[in-house]
């Protein structure tokens, strides 16, 4: 039956059965191989019988078999390639190689092919035919177990790999998260002058955060973290309270909530608001604070102006009250000098000059009398059409002869300036008051420089001034290079009896009476200072309507082309006016109302903004510090400055910052559309 392919071996009960295909194309060796299996006690053995490989290949495609007996000479195959040919095709399966001939080599290279063993058939029993069969087959199902197992591992591993990258991607993705958080955090509190910090109660260490260190003026890391230190900055006269308060915060168990001024290290004061949370340990006591160092500087500034406000509505309510009182005093006394030396014509010369010396004290008296009144209410005189040009050339003449020859005097006067309705008189008292106080200011000699010039007040302008309307305007402006006006008391000059002048100097209402004729004749001032470099007042006087020539603006030649704008102003009225203006002539407008919010607007625009016109002075953070904050989205954004202060000190700072424009505080349309970059906004989409 080895012929037909399906001879069977005998059938011992309970015996395994194997399937073997057999690969022979000698008939002889073929019933040899049969009858040596029939003997075996271990297995019972199920042969199939094919001559050629492509044989083998067919039956091996249609029947199940446990193990190959192959011999390496076929008609259709030779040698190792009839190995390599079934392993193909049957990768699964055992082979056990026959052959005549005793070659080692042979032996070795089949099994490197992928043969379970080696057999001579010279050399061939019963019991290393079925030892060499049952040993093939447990080999292959061993070697396939482990390469299930290992692919089963592989698997795993790359499930396992998959999901570990994954919980990875996660990972990443929440460490940016955090960072993006953070970065956020640190750029707000650099935005909004806030500084992080953390006291160890029990070693009295404090650590420091580089935002708080430059709150301080401190570099990054300079702060040692000695709470004795961190005392020693305090000012002077808030150091024991602020001790005293820490303190108590610490006994009652509570955080430190105050405000105190500190002293930098370049000596400037700023004003420190703190705010912490007190943390115990499980006994109670208390263990650290934490909490944030906030510069509350720049509010400070905004409550004195509001006082000086209030002050100013006070004092002006007051003088008002006791003018008319001090009239009816000096009245009599006055008249009583004036006819004294008529009803006594005989009196000798001293009584004469103790008269003479009434009737000058009386009128001095209402002379203060009617300064007051022009601060409180602006006390109207006789209003004429009057043209600047002459009363000011008048008072060029009258200072050039009474100012000391220290002091050069310099004009340029429109020569043809509008008319005004005016008060010659109280015209005349305002310019002189400002020269005199410009002497003052120059004891070592110096320039006055008077200027005047026409100018149209555009409702955009209107809108930042709170004083100033639409329309033609008188400027006059009164230079000097004198010893300027601190800081700390600029916003003071105009109180009434305000002087830094040496008693017996001055009466303090020069500067009253200047604001009071100014705001009586619907104008107002305007007024930069720089210590040591000098001051500049400018008076805006409303021009008289019938001697205004109307003049060509010509915007249409300033339109926008929908470039996208920021503006950046905590006053609301100006920077919705703005807003409006721009709008008005083409352009796309965003508006923040401070630093931190004017960040944030641009950080979600950076690509689309093409220029920022940002406030220098805003409450809690001003212009200069949010510039380099906005450069770090675009480094080449065009960034405008505006500022009521319009001083050289000013302008320095916005181009220390690399601010390409700066617009002064109040501007007409025109100079608001002439200082964006025209050459650099394009069209946006």
């Amino acid at each position: 039956m080895v012929g037909d392919g399906n001879a069977a071996t005998g059938k011992p009960v309970g015996r395994p059965f194997v399937n073997i295909l057999l690969v022979e194309d000698n008939l002889a060796e073929a019933r040899l191989l049969q009858e040596v299996l029939k003997g075996s006690l271990l297995s019972r053995f199920n042969l199939a019988h094919v001559k050629r490989l492509k044989d083998a290949i067919a039956q091996i495609e249609v029947d199940h078999f446990d193990v190959i007996l192959l011999d390496l000479t076929l008609p259709d195959s030779y040698g190792l390639a009839s190995l390599d040919s079934l392993i193909e095709h049957a990768p699964k399966l055992p082979i056990v190689v026959l052959t005549n001939t005793n070659d080692d080599e042979l032996a070795v290279e089949a099994v490197r092919h992928g043969a379970q063993d080696y057999i001579v058939k010279r050399q061939l029993n019963q019991d290393i035919l079925v030892r060499s069969l049952r040993y093939a087959i447990e080999r292959k199902q061993a070697a396939e177990a482990l390469r299930e197992a290992n692919e089963i591992l592989e698997l795993r591993v790359q499930e396992r790999t998959a999901e570990l990258e994954t919980a990875n991607e996660l990972l990443r993705r929440e460490i940016e998260w955090c960072q993006r958080i953070q970065e956020r955090l640190e750029l707000a509190q650099k935005a909004g002058k806030i500084g992080t910090f953390e006291w160890s109660i029990p070693s009295n260490e404090i650590t420091w955060t580089a935002e708080l260190e430059a709150l301080y003026g401190l570099a990054p890391g300079s702060f040692n973290g000695r709470y004795d230190d961190w005392i020693q900055t305090l000012h002077p006269d808030d150091r024991r309270n602020t001790e005293q308060e820490l303190w108590q915060a610490v006994r009652v168990g509570q955080g430190l909530d105050t405000e105190f001024r500190i002293i930098l290290p370049n000596g400037e004061i700023r004003w420190i608001a703190v705010k912490s949370s007190l943390f115990h340990d499980l006994a109670g006591k208390p263990m650290r604070m934490i909490g944030i160092h906030m510069d509350i500087t720049e509010k400070k500034q905004l409550e004195a102006q509001f006082l000086r406000a209030q002050r100013l509505e006070s004092l002006g309510t007051l003088a008002s009250g006791i003018a008319h009182d001090l009239n009816n005093i000096l009245s009599p006394i006055l008249m009583g000098a004036q006819l004294l030396p008529l009803k006594f014509p005989d009196v000798n010369d001293q009584t004469r000059q103790m008269i003479k010396t009434i009737e000058t004290s009386a009128q001095r008296g209402a002379g203060l009398v009617k300064q007051i009144l022009s601060f409180a209410r602006g006390v109207e005189g006789k209003r004429v059409s009057l043209q600047m040009s002459h009363l000011l050339l008048e008072i060029r003449k009258i200072i050039q002869q009474t100012l000391p020859k220290s002091i050069d005097i310099n004009t340029d006067i429109s020569p043809d300036l509008w008319m005004i309705l005016g008060d010659v008189t109280q015209m005349h008292q305002v310019f002189m008051n400002l020269c005199v106080n410009a002497r003052d200011a120059m004891p070592e000699g110096g320039v006055l420089q008077i200027e005047a010039e026409n100018l149209l007040l555009d409702e955009q302008y209107a809108r930042m001034h709170l004083d100033a309307n639409i329309g033609s305007y008188v400027v006059v402006t009164v230079t000097d290079t004198g010893t300027g006006i601190p800081p700390d008391i600029l916003h003071r000059i105009f109180d009434p009896f305000f002087t830094t002048k040496e008693i017996g100097k001055g009466t303090g209402l020069g500067l009253s009476a200047v604001l009071g004729i100014v705001k009586s004749h619907g104008g107002f001032v305007d007024v930069q200072s720089e210590v040591n470099k000098g001051s500049t007042f400018k008076v805006y006087l409303p021009a008289n309507p019938s001697t205004v020539v109307p003049t060509g603006e010509h915007l249409e030649l300033l339109l926008g082309h929908q470039e996208l704008i920021l503006v950046v102003d905590d006053e609301p009225a100006i920077r919705e006016s703005t807003k409006t203006t721009l709008e008005t002539y083409n352009y796309r407008v965003l508006t923040a109302s401070d630093g931190i919010e004017a960040v944030s607007v641009f950080a979600e625009h950076k690509d689309k903004i093409q220029a920022v016109l940002i406030d220098m002075m805003m409450p809690s953070v001003g212009g200069l510090a949010i510039i380099p904050l906005l450069r770090q989205f675009n480094p080449g954004i065009y960034v405008v400055i505006m500022s009521g202060l319009n001083s050289t000190e000013a302008v320095l700072q916005a181009e220390c910052v690399g601010c390409q424009g700066f617009l002064p505080k109040p501007f007409t349309t025109r100079e608001l559309l002439q200082i964006l970059p025209r050459d650099r906004c394009t069209s946006s989409p």
